[in-house]
């Protein structure tokens, strides 16, 4: 599993598929992003953190998800 590409310490939970190339974030970063109003909107899951990220969005994001 890819480290985190921002703390480089912490395992990856996502990658971001609107950068080239994608960039992963540990649950931790990519929920700071959330809450800077930033967040990561097109992702891939890459562990089952990914769900803990999807609730974060969901919760504190006033962004318009994608959906299929």
């Amino acid at each position: 599993m890819p480290l985190c590409a921002e703390c480089q310490t912490a395992e990856a939970a996502i990658e971001d598929l609107d950068v080239d190339p994608p960039r992963p974030w540990c649950l931790g970063c990519a929920a700071a992003l959330v809450t800077a109003g930033d967040p990561v909107l097109n992702y891939r899951n890459l562990t089952d953190e990914a769900a803990d990220y999807s609730r974060v969005l969901t919760a504190r994001s006033t962004a318009a998800m994608l959906f299929g």
